[in-house]
């Protein structure tokens, strides 16, 4: 029967894909590991790896192991944590991954909102763009992240969030009236300013000028979405952003937005968390918040564009 000292043991070496770097990660000898994949390879009856000169790669039966085991042991994670609430209340620590557009649009609401539901959790919020919060959560180092939709990888358990629609961002008083829509491809001699490549979002709209003939004839690249808004404030350079950023430029006092159409561009958002254990209960009830707050700004721009 397995127990959870090997389920934790294959886990890792799954995960990892090296003894070596499994046996560092649990904190135990590569042999010791290798020994405990044998006794379940033979315990099975069936090969759990194929070992290759790039390391280990998971079999069939080992790709299946893998799923079974992650789930028992999220489901062992949640079930302490919930015990653990009963016994003490809606406490602790929590570390959250979110990307700018959620920063700025959605959090200050749900975090208000939840310190004063819950004042005895210590919330810890990380701002960093997609890639760097997805090594956060696998690290363990974020109890989960909100990130665009992107390839499925080991580890990470992902539930869609929402979908929104990107926008070109402008200094206001531009030509084009402020929430008006426009068609890229009309628009002559683009200035934008973007993240550089990489980003989940940028590869997304260096796609879209390719396939739609987008005359772009000058791009500058920053990691910095604060410098990036106020840039395009003070001069003739534009941004392509999602609507849940833009949520404080509504009134077009500072930028004015235009919705892409003709065709649309849109960008997926996911929850991404470690496979194999569960959220606490804080935070359970922080993703609830930011969930509410985000839904709430999506009904805001419903209406709006309609």
């Amino acid at each position: 029967m397995l127990n959870i000292k090997q389920i934790m043991a294959f886990v890792a070496i799954y995960e990892e894909g090296s003894f070596t770097k499994a046996a560092k990660r649990a904190n135990a000898t590569q042999s010791g590991l290798s020994m405990q994949n044998l006794h379940l390879e033979e315990q099975f009856g069936l090969a759990l790896f194929d070992r290759s000169p790039r390391g280990v790669v998971p079999t069939p039966a080992g790709r299946r192991l893998y799923q079974l085991s992650i789930d028992i042991l999220r489901r062992l994670d949640e079930a302490n944590a919930e015990i653990k609430a009963l016994a003490t209340g809606v406490s602790g620590e929590i570390r959250i991954g979110l990307m700018p557009t959620f920063t700025r649009g959605v959090l200050a609401p749900a975090l208000a909102n939840f310190m004063k539901e819950y004042p005895d959790v210590k919330v810890s919020v990380v701002e960093a763009y997609s890639a760097a919060l997805t090594d956060g959560v696998l690290a363990d180092a974020l109890d989960f992240a909100i990130v665009p939709r992107a390839p499925k990888r080991d580890g990470l358990r992902t539930r869609l969030l929402g979908t929104d629609r990107e926008l070109l961002v402008q200094r206001a008083g531009g030509a084009l009236a402020h929430l008006s829509p426009v068609r890229l491809a009309d628009q002559k001699k683009l200035k934008l300013i973007l993240p550089a490549r990489g980003n989940a979002r940028r590869d997304s709209f260096d796609n879209y000028v390719e396939l739609h003939n987008i005359d772009v004839v000058s791009l500058l690249e920053m990691d910095a979405m604060i410098a990036t808004l106020e840039f395009v404030a003070n001069s003739d350079y534009a941004t392509i952003l999602p609507e849940t950023i833009c949520y404080n430029d509504l009134s077009g006092a500072t930028r004015s937005l235009h919705v892409l159409v003709d065709p649309p561009l849109t960008v997926d958002y996911v929850i991404i968390e470690p496979a194999k254990s569960g959220l606490s209960t804080p935070a359970k009830l922080f993703l609830d918040t930011i969930e509410t707050s985000y839904h709430h700004l999506k009904e805001i721009w419903k209406a709006t564009h309609h």
